[in-house]
């Protein structure tokens, strides 16, 4: 029974064994069955690519004949398609040259792009922690709307004319002959000798000159030939007749043109009337109003403009006016306020920041300033760059309804601006900068305890909210 069982045993093992490699044989077997299938399916797709070529080697595309059926008709894509699809290849290509209307797509992909980044950053203005830097305007963009059209200026004479900055001195000369010199012919000539030339040192040297004149006129009043000056004379052409406003002051304190001879010939003169020698008093008057006279300056204009809450508050485009600098260093200015951010976050010695205070001062004849308020309103006036930080307080201040209460200006980060005797300048807001409008919380505070609540719906007077523009 043992010898049975185990010769049972012996044979169902052996027949459990072949089983088990039959089986295994036809995996075999099967795998390269498949493996034959995918080869042959692979050659047949390198066939249909065709005969392969080197990658140096110059390869035809065959033509396509009358018997290969022919492509369906390509659909001509919308022109919004065109536009985008040009946009795409100027980003990929951009030393390629475009078409105008590739040209225009891609401006207005960019400008959509700025767009975007610039409500990034407000976003992450509003979310930015005190210790942050203070926004930084993109200055000069080409994108950006325009800030202000120039510089301009207000008569202080009283004739009420508003003009660019390239014709002051001739609006101030043109008012002094007309409205100040038939009144008051001394004080407007005198006015015009320091007003219309803008190199002192050969304007002292010239005033010197004439007030000599005068009073070897004054020391000497029987002396004839002090009472005349020969017009052809070396000093009184180089450094008398070259000022502006010089013959109208001789002319006032009573010298005249005549014809006189000298040295076998006849020449011109200008020869003082007998009727101011006489007047030794108003001739020494007159050397003092010219010594003691101050130029005239012309008024900045603000050019008040009020705008809609925008998100392209902090973006300025700014004439060359506003710089001392040329136009290659306003580019690079742009480059050096990425950096200057970095640099605001880093200890500097005292002297460092002086320096670049400095610096600013020289950089800067302007500065742009936006007044943003609660409501997002923003007030835009156009400021010296060496005006103080009162005059930003006071000009907001005439511009308000409630104009006696008092209120703060701050920054981006919070931080408030207090120094009413440092300029634009050196507080960092030229040429360009946005400061933000609050009401001094301790006033609010005890506004709201007497009165239970306060409603501000208007910050700004009527008049001005009346000419709102979107920015």
């Amino acid at each position: 029974m043992t010898y049975c069982s185990d010769e049972t045993s012996i044979e169902y093992f052996a027949i459990k064994t072949i089983t088990y490699k039959s089986v295994v044989d036809v995996c075999v077997k099967m795998k390269k069955i498949q493996n034959f299938f995918d080869s042959k399916k692979t050659e047949h797709k390198f066939k249909q690519a065709g005969t392969g070529h080197r990658l140096n080697e110059q390869r035809q595309i065959p033509v396509a004949t009358n018997s290969q059926p022919s492509a369906a008709p390509r659909v001509t894509p919308a022109a919004s398609a065109q536009r985008a699809g040009e946009a795409a290849l100027a980003r990929l290509q951009p030393d390629r040259p475009l078409s105008a209307s590739a040209r225009s797509a891609r401006a207005k992909a960019l400008a959509e792009i700025k767009a975007e980044k610039a409500a990034a950053g407000q976003i992450s203005q509003a979310s930015a922690s005190k210790t942050s830097p203070p926004e930084q305007p993109s200055f000069h963009d080409d994108q950006a709307p325009v800030s202000v059209s120039g510089i301009f200026f207000e008569c202080p004479l009283g004739c009420s004319s508003v003009f660019p900055r390239s014709s002051v001195n001739e609006h101030l000369q043109e008012c002094l002959l007309t409205r100040l010199l038939p009144e008051k012919p001394i004080e407007a000539s005198a006015k015009m000798i320091h007003t219309l030339n803008k190199d002192k040192e050969k304007r002292l040297v010239g005033i010197e000159i004439m007030c000599k004149y005068i009073d070897n006129v004054c020391n000497n009043p029987t002396e004839e030939k002090y009472h005349k000056i020969r017009v052809g004379n070396k000093a009184y052409t180089e450094k008398v007749a070259s000022l502006e406003g010089s013959h109208e002051f001789l002319q006032a304190v009573g010298f005249f043109p005549r014809m006189l001879p000298h040295q076998d010939q006849e020449e011109n003169f200008l020869v003082m009337s007998p009727d101011a020698i006489t007047n030794i008093e108003r001739l020494r008057s007159s050397c003092d109003i010219l010594r003691s006279t101050e130029p005239v300056k012309a008024t900045l204009h603000r050019g008040v403009k009020v705008y809609q809450a925008s998100t392209h508050a902090t973006r300025f485009q700014l004439p060359q006016d506003f710089y001392r600098i040329t136009s290659e260093e306003v580019k690079r200015e742009q480059q050096h306020r990425t950096e200057e951010v970095e640099r605001n976050s880093q200890l500097r010695t005292k002297a460092t920041r002086e320096a670049e205070i400095q610096k600013n001062l020289r950089r800067y004849r302007f500065a742009l300033i936006r007044v943003r308020f609660p409501d997002g309103i923003l007030l835009q006036g156009t400021f010296h760059a060496t005006e103080k930080l009162s005059a930003l307080f006071e000009f907001t201040r005439n511009m308000l309804v409630n104009d006696w209460q008092p209120f703060v200006l701050t920054d981006a980060t919070g931080r408030k601006f207090s120094e009413e005797n440092c300029s634009l300048a050196e507080l960092r807001l030229a040429p360009a900068a946005v400061v933000n409008f609050s009401w001094d919380a301790a006033i609010m505070a005890e506004i709201t305890a007497a009165q239970g609540t306060v409603q501000q719906k208007e910050f700004l007077k009527p008049e001005l909210m009346s000419s709102i523009q979107t920015l």
